[in-house]
Order: C-alpha cells, then sequence, then structure tokens
C-alpha cells in the first residue's frame, strides 16, 4: 500500500525527477528504450502542473500511454538515422581501400616481401617481376596480401 500511496502523492517535481533519472539511465545505456519513458515522465509531470488534483490512476494512465507513445516515435525516427546508408561502399574496409595505391616493394634478406603504403607494411603476394624498392601499384586483395604491379618508370 506504500508504493500506491507514494504515486498518489506524486507532484509535478516527483515526474521531474522521475524524467531526469530516466533520462541518465539513457546516457549510460544507450539505445533509445530509456528515452521515451523519460519524456512520457516529462508529459505526465507537465500535465500535473495544469491539473493538481489529478488522480493517480489518470496520472499513471498518462504516463503509460505517453510513454508508448514517445518510444514508439523515438524509435521511428531513430530507424532513418541509424539506417543511414554511406556513400563510401568501402568505409572502414582497409584493404578495400588499399586498392589504386601505390607503394614501395621492402624485401629484407631472408624475409617476406612486403609493400610499404604510407607508413603501414602490407603483406605481397610474390611475383618474380617485383625487386627491392620498386615503386608498384594495388591491383588487387588477395586475404591480407597484396597483389602488386610495377609502375612504369
Amino acid at each position: 500500500m506504500e508504493a500506491i500511496q507514494f504515486i498518489a502523492d506524486m507532484n509535478f517535481y516527483h515526474w521531474l525527477t522521475l524524467a531526469a533519472v530516466l533520462l541518465i539511465a539513457e546516457i549510460a545505456l544507450p539505445g533509445g528504450f530509456f528515452l521515451g519513458a523519460a519524456a512520457g515522465a516529462l508529459f505526465t509531470g507537465l500535465i500535473h502542473i495544469l491539473m493538481p488534483e489529478m488522480s493517480w490512476q489518470l496520472a499513471l494512465t498518462i504516463y503509460s500511454v505517453s510513454a508508448v507513445a514517445f518510444s514508439f516515435l523515438a524509435v521511428t525516427k531513430m530507424r532513418g538515422v541509424l539506417d543511414f546508408q554511406s556513400d563510401h561502399e568501402t568505409l572502414n574496409n582497409r584493404m578495400d581501400n588499399l586498392l589504386g595505391a601505390h607503394g614501395v616493394v621492402l624485401m629484407p634478406a631472408g624475409g617476406a616481401a612486403k609493400v610499404k603504403i604510407g607508413d603501414t607494411l602490407w603483406g605481397i603476394v610474390p611475383d618474380e617481376k617485383l625487386y627491392d624498392q620498386a615503386e608498384v601499384k594495388v591491383v588487387a586483395v588477395d586475404g591480407t596480401n597484396t597483389v602488386c604491379e610495377l609502375l612504369p618508370r
């Protein structure tokens, strides 16, 4: 019975505090789950200002309906943001971004040949045409190795 009495005694400040706690939970655990509930608590608090003698049953009904409505709105609005498709298909795919890059072959004595592109060393598929310090262009990617061709001098 104490819980019902607490809900019956809730005023604008209680609803505002609930909204703040739910917003903090949303910040700590992002995903949009608490956002609609926080907006519903804030909305209920604002209604509570206009109708201070509102019954606790009506307050809980307003909160429940508005929390579901705001959650639905948040999900539908976020879906458009989260489903964003980049016009750069190779974004965050380092191996695909190497295609067309120019580099220099490094052949250490007794070690595997590498190609230096920028400041990074990449594996290279062995080719008898390649030699140390040769300038090459990446034409394909084979797993984690690059397939390179000599650049004309």
